[in-house]
């Protein structure tokens, strides 16, 4: 896939599947971008924890697929492929259990989780006091937010040059519902204008919005946003990088599943396959250590990326 045709197979096909519809993780691999790390073994310890009624079963992820290079639509058109796919099957794996997926929007996950459609959710969480207090939250991968606009970036929008600008952003996700309108208090504070959020379905759409024009900038997730620019260097370019969190499965508040959860991904984190899950999708930088991984009581401090 390229450039934004690439990103749009994603949204389209996550967009014309019907809500949580599962996907297996195990069909049979029709894109190169599918994985299923076989060569991954099973951790006995985390296996051992895992309720007698999931052992050796099926483990269902609610994903949101819409933003490569996360977590996407691979070019078969049907099967979930990115970051997160790679590692709720390494998981899967670790664990000794079968992978399913079940595509859902953003907004949905939470209310998917909490109605136990699927067992857990894995799309690009960041760690929040409102999501903890429904959620258990356990840490696979750094993240990012990132700013596009268009190339030479000509109106010189920045994290702290946003105010009174059309910006696009994704609906539930961090930067509509959290930072940004923290961003654009502070811009009404310093006696700017507020910054004019535009809110979209997922962050293909708000790209699609800066292409077209309707939007002067889009505020979303650093990974989706480099992988636009490095697709679409004529259409998007990253303008900024900042600081992000702890990406984060969420799963049931106090469920059976996350001492498993937390024991299976801080194992998987001293494996080879670990780190090659995140080259292979140019996010090396990803990649957190085993101390890092836990079921989170309060958002966790990132560390700092890897160079």
């Amino acid at each position: 896939m390229a450039g934004i045709a690439g990103l749009l197979v994603a949204g389209c096909a996550s967009g014309s599947a019907s809500a949580e519809q599962p996907e297996s993780a195990n069909a049979a691999p029709t894109a190169k971008e599918f994985k299923s790390f076989e060569e991954v073994e099973v951790h006995q310890p985390a296996a051992d924890l895992l309720p007698a009624s999931v052992k050796g079963k099926t483990i269902t992820f609610g994903v949101d697929a819409t933003a490569a290079p996360t977590k996407f639509i691979g070019s078969d058109g049907q099967t979930f492929v990115g970051l997160d796919a790679d590692v709720a099957r390494a998981l899967g794996q670790v664990l000794g259990v079968n992978v399913e997926f079940s595509k859902t929007t953003f907004d949905g996950l939470i209310p998917g989780i909490q109605a136990k459609r699927f067992d857990a959710a894995i799309a690009d969480m960041g760690v929040t006091e409102p999501r903890l207090e429904v959620l258990d939250m356990v840490g696979y991968a750094l993240g990012g937010e990132a700013i596009a606009a268009s190339p030479g970036n000509p109106l010189d929008i920045g994290p702290d040059s946003m105010c009174g600008h059309k910006v696009g952003v994704a609906q539930g996700g961090l930067q509509a519902v959290e930072r940004g309108p923290k961003r654009s208090a502070a811009c009404v504070a310093a006696g700017e204008p507020a910054i004019n959020f535009v809110t979209v379905p997922d962050q293909n759409a708000a790209l699609l919005q800066l292409k077209s024009g309707r939007v002067e900038a889009v505020y979303a997730d650093a990974p989706a946003l480099s992988w636009a620019a490095k697709q679409s260097p004529d259409e998007f370019e990253k303008v900024a990088d900042i600081p992000g969190s702890i990406l984060s499965m969420g799963l049931v508040k106090d469920s059976e599943l996350t001492p498993a959860f937390v024991e299976a991904m801080k194992h998987l984190t001293t494996l080879p396959a670990y780190q090659e899950l995140t080259d292979r999708w140019g996010m090396d930088y990803a990649a957190l250590e085993a101390e890092t991984i836990d079921s989170y009581k309060s958002p966790p401090v990132p560390p700092q990326p890897k160079k």
